[in-house]
């Protein structure tokens, strides 16, 4: 087994530990509980994992030029540009599309310097969003839990309003969310933002 698909495993589970303790009922002010996935919105999720995983990563790749004993060569920047370029031009990214993609990024061209340091950045983003969301519930703002690449942010999330999270659910389907169509999270938004300046800084090595 690669360690790519590990690591897939190893960021599944971190994600859906803190997605539990995000759902298990912490009280909103004025609104009872926090809605909870059910079992539709938690199989899509699930199914859709390998491609969130490879948007948080792809994210981070630009933090390692941050520090020069980690930052991807002429050489690695080389075999990289395809494979970023593809992702941003793709109408639509599988799960399978980004395990095979995450698996060649990381186990055939970054070395395993840059991708511990990849995982590092990855656990402290994780740990700074499960303290914000608890933060958020804390004060009776809680509202879901956040999933990478994904517009919108969350699955079974309630608006401000107190709504059951449908209106939020339908916005996204009319946004390619997974389970609704042809789905890519480099297409729009931040992720796509930070994968044009990171093809960028690329090209000019």
């Amino acid at each position: 087994m690669s360690r790519t698909v590990l690591k897939i495993l190893s960021l599944s589970a971190i994600l859906l530990l803190g997605a539990a303790s995000a759902q298990q009922g912490q009280p909103v002010q004025g609104q009872g509980t926090q809605r909870q996935l059910d079992p539709a919105q938690r199989a899509r999720f699930q199914a859709m994992q390998p491609v969130f995983d490879l948007a948080s990563r792809v994210s981070l790749m630009s933090e390692l030029e941050k520090n020069k004993a980690n930052a991807v060569t002429k050489a690695q920047a080389k075999q990289l540009l395809p494979l970023l370029q593809k992702l941003q031009s793709a109408a639509s990214i599988t799960a399978a599309d980004a395990t095979k993609t995450l698996s060649q990024i990381e186990d055939k061209i970054l070395t395993d310097k840059q991708v511990t340091a990849l995982d590092d950045l990855d656990l402290k983003r994780q740990e700074e969003r499960r303290a914000a969301r608890q933060k958020a519930g804390g004060n009776g703002q809680g509202s879901g839990f956040r999933i990478p690449g994904l517009p919108g942010g969350a699955f079974g999330g309630q608006n401000r309003q107190g709504q059951n999270g449908q209106n939020a659910q339908g916005q996204q389907a009319g946004r390619g969310g997974p389970g609704s169509g042809p789905f890519n999270p480099f297409k729009q938004g931040r992720q796509a933002d930070a994968l044009k300046s990171y093809i960028a800084l690329l090209q000019k090595k």
